[in-house]
């Protein structure tokens, strides 16, 4: 439940503290779990990159007023926000060209990239503009003014489509995107890519069908905060427990009595 200075050296990281054999035991339990949908050789580095352009937060320890509250009704002392790490160009860098060698391993015949507005259009037109393909987006809402259109671009031809997602949490918004895609559109949904999917059950539900691939995940990004001396050890353990089933966690009890009241 430590909070470090993201501002550590290479150094202090290398000489860094060491998890216990209970706790690699379970690190290694939920990278097998993960491992399907990760694009393994660039996770490690990506969940680097990540932590090193402080997208990733982490209050554990804090009182739950001062925890993140996500898009999805999750509210946790954690939170990811890949759009700050278009302010850091070498961790950008890194992620652009990952993205690539990832679609490429996954989607080899892919011939059409979708962004989903808003976060993940930097990393699609990025994507679109390595591959040499056409890019879409799609909006959250339309437009207006008798624009009811979501899908952008006006992509015809019925190619096969890729889905740029900046982080997949419960697979709601993606599940929009796809439905738009295919009311809108006669693009052939190949999958979908982002750069961070915390692999929730829901979206597993949500998304059974797709084939959904990542950059990283959170055994990843634990691992890194930890060599970082974000978290400590009962911090990392309670993250893991939490990404791994956060339906049943027990901070939902926790928080429950804090919560406004929704109409």
């Amino acid at each position: 439940m430590i909070l470090a200075d993201h501002s550590m050296t290479e150094h202090s990281k290398a000489s860094g503290p060491h998890l216990s054999v209970g706790l690699r035991k379970m690190l290694k339990e939920a990278i097998n779990e993960v491992s399907p949908i990760v694009y393994r050789p660039r996770a490690s580095a990506v969940a680097e990159a990540l932590l090193q352009a402080r997208a990733y937060s982490v209050a554990v320890g804090r009182p739950p007023e001062e925890w993140f509250h996500w898009k999805c009704g999750i509210i946790a002392p954690c939170g990811c926000n890949c759009r700050v790490v278009n302010g850091f160009p070498a961790c950008r860098r890194l992620i652009d060209r990952a993205l690539v060698k990832a679609v490429l391993a996954s989607f080899p015949e892919v011939d059409y990239i979708v962004g989903v507005a808003n976060a993940g259009i930097p990393w699609a037109k990025s994507l679109a503009e390595r591959l040499n393909q056409p890019l879409a987006y799609v909006r959250t809402a339309a437009k207006g003014m008798s624009h009811e259109r979501l899908v952008e671009c006006m992509p015809t031809g019925g190619k096969r489509a890729v889905i740029v997602e900046d982080a997949l949490v419960s697979g709601e918004s993606t599940l929009k995107v796809i439905n738009a895609l295919k009311k809108e559109t006669d693009l052939q949904i190949a999958g979908i890519q982002s750069i961070v999917n915390w692999n929730f059950p829901s979206m597993r539900t949500l998304l059974r069908g797709y084939t959904v691939r990542t950059l990283t995940s959170y055994p990843f990004i634990l691992a890194g905060a930890f060599a970082r001396r974000l978290i400590d050890e009962e911090g990392f353990a309670q993250l893991l427990a939490f990404y791994r089933d956060p339906e049943a966690n027990c901070w939902l009890n926790y928080y429950k009595d804090w919560l406004p009241q929704r109409e």
